[in-house]
């Protein structure tokens, strides 16, 4: 039997997945969380194979659970589900292909639908070496205020979000919106999140959007040369 892992901090929201997903026990079982501690701690004796998660959470966000799935299971495909989505956002989210988000209050049958497809062995919504590119974006969706902590090889960076925004980047000798430009052009990096952003002073004011297609840029352009 599949089993699916949902991960919501809302006790009133588990008890309706479980409930309203019990009809379709004879495709999958529904195994739930809290959040992301408990989430692994339940990994360790019932491995899933695919996980659903919210990323507003105590102890363990979204956010620093979606890295941690990333970097010690990359091969279990992981939905999302978000309370501010909308078609502007999802229209970002899907032109960068890294994963599927479910805006809340959520359709229970698409939501089975496109669990079944999933575990069926498509790849829809899988999240596998999830960009700094996508991950800021979440960022931004979210409105998280948080240090992440990007390394490739002997390189290693930071980017300050502040309420969603993007304030501030260091990498090396590279400050500014050169350091971001060049973290997000990083191909397959490794991330970490601090949920806080200190008293980090504000560098720049571009959207994210412009700050992104710029590192993207430079990305394809080294793997041109």
């Amino acid at each position: 039997m599949k089993r699916v892992l949902i991960v919501e901090d809302s006790k009133l929201v588990r008890s309706f997945f479980t409930k309203t997903l019990k009809r379709y026990e004879d495709k999958f079982e529904v195994m739930t969380a809290e959040n992301g501690v408990d989430a692994i701690g339940l990994m360790n004796s019932s491995l899933p194979d695919l996980v659903m998660t919210d990323l507003d959470m105590p102890v363990m966000d979204g956010f620093e659970f979606l890295l941690y799935m990333n970097k010690n299971y990359p091969d279990i495909p992981m939905f999302v589900m978000t309370a501010k989505g909308s078609p502007e956002v999802e229209k970002k989210i899907n032109a960068l292909g890294s994963f599927r988000y479910f805006e809340k209050p959520l359709d229970v049958d698409f939501l089975a639908d496109c669990i079944m497809e999933e575990l069926g062995g498509g790849t829809t919504g899988q999240l596998q070496g999830i960009s700094l590119a996508s991950f800021l974006q979440l960022i931004e969706i979210e409105n998280k205020t948080c240090t992440l902590t990007v390394s490739i090889g002997g390189q290693k960076g930071a980017l300050t979000c502040r309420k969603g925004a993007l304030i501030n980047a260091e990498v090396g000798s590279l400050k500014g919106l050169e350091a971001a430009h060049e973290m997000i052009s990083w191909e397959n990096a490794s991330i970490e999140i601090l949920n806080a952003a200190g008293n980090t002073k504000k560098e720049f004011e571009e959207p994210l959007m412009s700050i992104i297609m710029e590192g993207i840029r430079q990305k394809d352009e080294k793997a041109a040369q």
